[in-house]
């Protein structure tokens, strides 16, 4: 193999100004180089730089390089393996390396080239600042390149990443409705996308507070809340590649569950449970699809965890409507936050899961390190769990199947988990337990405890550089602080953590603790949890949905952007409220929204207190849009699942942007109000109040509608073209040179889906081939293992294939129909006198079938022609 030893390091020329010189370098490996940082000049505005410094530099891959910068003086904090892994293919499957490795030793500099054009893909800059609460390293980007990633954050202009703009990744509860700000996640990762397609990228691991500010002069530049620098670059060049080697990192997106890529149901606001009876009964009267009905805090008692309401919502009759909707092969998920009621002992009110978590000792403490953190979220006074604590999980199982006891969730919501804090302050009490809390939704938000600043001094809690927290939203243009509306930074977690270190882990330990729990109560299922904070690796237990949206244009077609974006830091199912969570929606807006979030991955319904009812059988308009786009999904479903499959499996993303299928195409770099599922549905929805057409992208290939097969298709020579769209339509094609695992009926439910026999769509695009892919499985077990079926389609002019890869499912566990009943054949040429064969095996078979306006339809019906079977296809 090549090798990487100092024979092949490039010296730089360099400005002559440094804060750090390198010596002692060695390369432990061909693929390992290590150094000493010394000799810093005093130049740091927010502390002083440490004297001496370790640096490493490892090839994890072929494509993949890690850079780190650590205090050999002192253990620093550092992200634990158990909580996100840092590994990757060892250095012994380095075969042909992708990138090299060059310093300059004074002043210290290095550089990351990609081997095979000599792209430079990260060139720091001789700034580098390394004090106890203030890193930074920086890097030149490509000027004539498009930066993308770094959320999270509603974004005004569209996907790419403006020059000249900060990015802070402090997670805090703020709407997603406010835009260019931190709201609930951080992820340090980017990809530069350059005119002619060539990609790479990076990420920072680093869960402490940061800010990452893209300078006029594309510069890219960290700057981060102590902890270390442990730097990953992705060589591409595709954007593909790099998204694929760096889910191979975090953690490739876990396998949903079928019945959760359904439709759901969800609103703050049903008051009673026979509201939500009501609900699900109007859909079903409207023959909209629906699989999961939700429930939002509404149904708690005194909004406590794990509690039902003993009036509006008893559990005994929760329990019933859970029955009646796994009769009809329906789901539920109800909502949970993580603050727990801190009881006050005047009220004599008996509430275990407070009583556990104090024997159990599993709160997060104070500034003190003694008493639990009091916060205040819905319920009230609150502590938060401590998921660094070893008893946590066992805590948090333990109430979850009580919980689980009373009514038989299928998926769990866990909200408010960044955390939000209603109160700010770094001790807080609650002095008035007579009226904290007022147990009235009006003032129940309004902090009622008295909260101090013990140590206004503490750099953890007012660290001196302030990140730009809140920066946006502030009338004064000012960051608030870390601990404004969450747990202070200063607190402290098990083993001697800082939520200072820890606060952007919380919402993804939640949602791991959750996903396991799960996966105990069913009995080895698999778990559906929906998180609204997150981190890297998150999606690798959990799905995320964008926020506390606003029912306007504007989020409409901001969704499009935050899905892909998710896509990109590898959590595969991801939605936005469909029709808009703040505000009154309208019927114009609800039937595009719902023409968009039909081809979300995930597809949830959810609006806000007091807001008017949005359900889709509200308007007939929006109920028609409704039964066109969802039905197309339910149909299209196990497709969908099989994009999910190979998101799991290879790193793969699901919702696209354009320039992910199509990198070399520079005119799809800017096309943000369109996506693609996979490689071969191309979504061009309506994104303005009025507008009866659309305008979009259509890259070089022929597109055919999925809608009407037989409708003229769309011959691209990579050009904008203008499509009629009255308002229950919305344009979806299917690329020319792809098949698609259609069902013939999509029915109501995932299971009526499941169980309707395959409809193969080939889109055929003149002589090219066509490909195509078809996973099965059990549909909700945890651990598949082998039982799975994998068939590969393949197609041509004339011809037809399909070919079993791998069957370990054997004939169909579970509700899965295997049957063929016909195969759609769009492009086809004239059948010729002989008309059309079915060959499975030795038995050569004569079907029906018809053409008309360039379709072939074949009917299988009866032929015993299934998937798993392998067949040919001649006419």
């Amino acid at each position: 193999m090549p090798s990487l030893l100092p024979p092949l390091l490039l010296l730089l020329l360099l400005p002559l100004s440094s804060s750090y010189t390198l010596s002692n370098a060695s390369w432990d490996s061909p693929t390992a180089f290590s150094a000493t940082l010394s000799d810093p000049t005093p130049n740091n505005p927010y502390g002083t730089n440490l004297d001496l410094l370790d640096f490493s530099f490892e090839l994890l891959a072929d494509d993949t390089a890690r850079v780190r910068v650590t205090d050999p003086g002192s253990s620093r904090w550092e992200i634990p393996e158990s909580v996100l892994s840092s590994t990757a293919p060892g250095a012994e499957s380095v075969a042909s390396p992708a990138l090299s490795f060059s310093y300059t030793a004074e002043p210290f500099t290095f550089s990351v080239t990609r081997a095979s054009d000599s792209a430079v893909l990260f060139s720091s800059s001789p700034e580098l600042h390394y004090s106890p609460g203030y890193l930074s390293i920086s890097t030149s980007l490509p000027v004539d390149a498009a930066l993308f990633g770094l959320g999270e954050s509603s974004t005004t202009p569209g996907a790419a990443i403006p020059k000249g703009t900060t990015h802070t990744m402090w997670a805090r509860d703020m709407a997603a409705a406010e835009f260019d700000t931190n709201l609930y996640a951080s992820h340090p990762f980017f990809l530069s996308l350059a005119p002619t397609g060539s990609s790479f990228g990076g990420f920072l691991r680093s869960s402490n507070g940061l800010d990452a500010t893209y300078g006029d002069d594309a510069t890219l530049k960290f700057e981060v809340l102590g902890g270390i620098l442990d730097l990953y670059v992705f060589a591409g060049p595709s954007p593909s590649a790099v998204t694929r080697a760096y889910h191979s990192i975090i953690g490739n997106p876990t396998l949903q569950p079928l019945w959760a890529l359904g439709f759901h149901q969800c609103r703050y606001g049903y008051t009673k449970l026979q509201d939500m009876i009501d609900v699900v009964k109007g859909y079903a009267a409207a023959a909209i699809p629906l699989d999961i009905a939700w429930l939002d805090i509404d149904y708690m008692s005194r909004w406590l965890d794990f509690t039902y309401d003993d009036e509006l919502f008893p559990a005994e009759d929760v329990s019933a409507f859970v029955d009646e909707l796994h009769a009809n092969n329906q789901r539920y998920v109800p909502i949970v936050d993580p603050g727990i009621l801190a009881v006050d002992e005047s009220w004599d009110l008996d509430y275990q899961p407070y009583v556990d978590g104090i024997e159990m000792d599993i709160f997060v403490k104070d500034i003190n390190g003694e008493e639990p953190y009091m916060g205040q979220v819905w319920p009230g006074p609150t502590h938060f769990p401590d998921w660094f604590q070893p008893n946590s999980t066992e805590y948090w199982t333990m109430q979850l199947k009580k919980w689980h006891s009373l009514a038989a969730f299928d998926g769990v919501w866990v909200d408010m988990n960044e955390v939000s804090n209603f109160c700010t302050g770094q001790v807080c009490s609650n002095q008035d337990p007579a009226n904290c809390p007022t147990l009235q939704v009006d003032t129940q938000t309004q902090c009622c405890l008295v909260c101090e600043d013990v140590e206004p001094d503490n750099e953890l809690d007012y660290p001196k550089f302030a990140i730009g927290n809140d920066v946006g939203i502030n009338d004064d243009g000012h960051a608030s602080p870390l601990l404004f509306k969450t747990i202070p930074s200063s607190a402290q977690h098990y083993g001697g953590v800082t939520e200072y270190d820890a606060h952007n882990l919380h919402g993804t330990m939640e949602a791991k603790a959750t996903a396991d729990a799960m996966i105990d109560i069913t009995g080895g299922k698999r778990p559906f949890v929906l998180s609204r904070s997150s981190f890297p690796g998150h999606g690798n237990h959990a799905a995320h949905w964008t926020g506390d949206n606003a029912a306007t244009w504007k989020d409409l077609g901001a969704s499009i952007v935050t899905v892909n974006n998710f896509a990109l830091f590898g959590l595969s199912m991801v939605g936005a409220d469909i029709c808009g969570f703040i505000g009154d929606s309208n019927e114009e807006l609800c039937a595009r929204w719902v023409e968009v979030g039909a081809f979300h991955p995930f597809s949830r319904n959810h609006n806000t207190f007091g807001a008017a009812p949005q359900e889709f059988f509200v308007w007939d308009t929006v109920a028609e849009a409704a039964r066109r786009s969802l039905g197309m999904r339910y149909k299209a479903l196990q497709f969908m699942y099989t994009l999910m499959w190979k998101a799991n499996a290879f790193g793969e993303t699901v919702s696209r942007f354009l320039w992910m299928n199509y990198p070399e195409d520079e005119a799809a770099h800017g096309a943000d109000g369109q996506f693609m599922l996979g490689s071969d549905l191309l979504i061009t929805p309506v994104l303005e109040d009025g507008a009866r057409e659309v305008e979009g992208y259509f890259p070089k290939g022929t597109w055919y509608s999925a809608f009407d097969y037989a409708k003229e298709p769309i011959r691209s020579e990579g050009e904008k073209i203008t499509l009629p769209a009255e308002l229950e339509e919305v344009n979806v094609h299917v690329r020319g040179g792809s098949i698609l695992p259609m069902k013939v009926d999509g029915g109501m439910t995932t299971v009526d889906s499941a169980t309707s026999a395959y409809e193969l769509l080939v889109a055929l695009d003149g002589d090219a081939p066509c490909v195509g892919d078809i996973y099965v499985d059990d549909n909700e077990s945890a651990d598949v293992g082998d039982k799975y079926l994998h068939v590969s389609m393949s197609a041509k002019q004339g011809a037809m294939a399909v070919d079993v890869v791998y069957d370990g499912y054997k004939g169909g566990q579970g509700e899965n129909n295997v049957a063929v009943d016909g195969i759609v054949v769009v492009g086809a040429g004239e059948v010729g006198e002989a008309g059309v064969t079915v060959t499975v095996g030795k038995d050569v078979k004569e079907v029906k079938w018809s053409q008309e306006d360039g379709v072939l339809r074949l009917d299988l019906t009866g032929t015993g022609v299934q998937i798993d079977q392998g067949f040919g296809v001649a006419w």
